[in-house]
């Protein structure tokens, strides 16, 4: 077993240094929990419809989009200019206005029909209407007259309850995958005035348990749960850049993935030649570099509609090799050593995404995401002294709603399924996933001037956003080919509990 690890004594702001310059992608936490709190709570479908930091994740091109403060601004400075009409209306001047010259708005005889009567009719009125009327009619969003920046902080508490017969070691005993999470979008058009949404956008997420960076090579035949507990101690960190192609309706992104990878050397010198056992001198020398991998998205609008979809290139953290090599000038005597680390791999991934918003309360959604996992290879030491492994592709779908109860109050379900990329495993080999199937409750609650009086002082909104997931881990049961005291069958399955919380500043 060859475990190399960087403590977080070295420092957060030298991984987000890191960010900035090369975007370092290397963690699966967002795969399995979701890469923000919001996402989360429809089940991580949001391949069609995302417009924050996590744009970078799950679809670049949502950088394009307004977000969530412009969406918010632009509503409280149509209500200031709705208040006092002497406040002229910068936003959406190539957009002809939909009233006919010469009419009345106040005129009640030119007013649509209201529903009355208790609100949960007029709520059914306006969600049944949103199904039917003015389904593919295109309507330009409000845009506020500031630009504005985001920035996230997240925190994710999971706590996996595994039950298993397996023989236990660390792999298997006090699993945890929390994690905390930064994310950033930038309004270029403070630098550039494109007329169009152009942001960029990075996304860190890094473990909880003080570990920064693992690089775990253990031998496969000692049971350890692919994607749980020390599989996932790897950070996370993405940028992108998205761009509005055509005004509300056609976005792109390219984003960057990147892990670590490079190569290392043991140097042995000043080694006696003695019958008796010897200590030799030695130093170990690792060179990382990121490397790097493309990330690209696209989404589109119409009407009441959305469509999306992303690329995102498979990263492995890897070093290879590691040799060493040990000679007297007496008598020739060479040591080779071979240990090719080879892990924290994630596949590549497509992704599809339908959106549909019948009207300002209500948002469904749905995604399609294929997992090349078959591009897995086993390290070169493995490779010669353990199984052949391979691995299966897999096909995900998630699902999500969201519902504004209030103004201020969004409500958020989701379901995913998610199988497991692993075959059955007979032999030495005794890696351990199930197939899972993913609730989630979410909430996002919005402070904005306009919330509550004592607000009145802030210029811009913060969202608070919340979500509670359950993952159902199918049971398992192992049988060997030839079953040993130290390789016996066993089973595993359990279940998860993760509560996420996020707080987002614009500014």
């Amino acid at each position: 077993m060859k475990i190399f690890k960087l403590k977080r004594t070295i420092g957060i702001a030298l991984l987000l240094g890191f960010g900035f310059h090369k975007n370092v992608h290397a963690g699966s936490y967002g795969d399995i929990y979701g890469a923000h709190p919001g996402a989360a709570g429809m089940g991580s479908a949001v391949t069609a419809i995302v417009n924050n930091s996590s744009a970078v994740f799950y679809n670049p091109a949502g950088l394009g989009r307004l977000s969530e403060g412009d969406l918010i601004l632009a509503a409280i400075e149509k209500e200031a200019r709705t208040n006092n009409p002497e406040i002229p209306n910068p936003e959406n001047k190539d957009a002809s206005s939909t009233t006919p010259p010469n009419v009345d708005p106040n005129d009640p005889a030119n007013q649509q029909p209201a529903v009355v009567g208790p609100w949960y009719k007029r709520y059914w009125a306006d969600t049944k209407e949103g199904f039917t009327k003015d389904v593919f009619k295109y309507k330009p969003a409000n845009r506020p007259e500031r630009s504005v920046h985001e920035v996230t902080f997240q925190y994710m508490y999971a706590n996996p309850t595994s039950h298993t017969t397996a023989p236990r070691n660390q792999n298997l005993n006090k699993i945890r995958d929390s994690f905390v999470g930064l994310g950033l979008t930038l309004n270029l058009n403070d630098m550039f005035d494109m007329s169009r949404g152009f942001r960029f956008g990075i996304n860190a997420i890094v473990p909880g348990s003080g570990n920064l960076l693992t690089l775990n090579d253990q031998n496969p035949t000692v049971p350890r749960y692919l994607q749980q507990g020390v599989s996932n101690e790897r950070p996370t960190i993405m940028g992108g850049l998205g761009l509005e192609i055509w005004k509300d309706r056609l976005f792109a992104g390219v984003g960057f993935t990147a892990l670590a990878g490079g190569t290392g050397s043991i140097l042995m010198k000043d080694v006696p030649i003695s019958p008796d056992p010897v200590s030799a001198n030695s130093q170990v020398i690792l060179t990382v570099k990121p490397l790097i991998n493309p990330t690209y998205g696209l989404q589109f609008s119409y009407g009441k509609f959305s469509l999306g979809a992303s690329y995102k290139r498979e990263t492995v953290m890897q070093v290879d090799p590691v040799p060493a090599r040990a000679q007297t000038t007496l008598l020739g005597i060479q040591l080779d050593f071979d240990l090719a680390i080879l892990d924290g791999f994630n596949p590549r991934v497509f992704s599809y995404g339908l959106g549909f918003r019948p009207n300002d309360r209500l948002v469904l959604s749905f995604d399609i995401n294929r997992e090349i996992w078959s591009q897995f290879k086993l390290s070169r030491i493995k490779e010669k002294y353990s199984e052949p492994l391979y691995l299966h592709d897999t096909t995900n779908f998630r699902i999500g709603a969201e519902y504004a109860l209030f103004k201020f109050l969004k409500t958020r379900l989701g379901f995913a399924t998610k199988p497991t990329p692993l075959p059955a495993m007979p032999g030495a080999n005794n890696w351990m996933d199930s197939d899972r199937n993913i609730y989630s409750l979410g909430f996002s609650y919005v402070f904005s001037p306009t919330t509550f009086k004592f607000m009145n002082r802030l210029r811009k909104p913060l969202i608070f956003d919340i979500v509670i997931e359950n993952h159902q881990l199918k049971s398992n049961e192992v049988h060997k080919y030839n079953p040993t005291e130290r390789n016996p069958n066993y089973s595993y399955g359990g279940y998860i509990w993760t509560v996420g919380v996020s707080m987002t500043i614009f500014f």
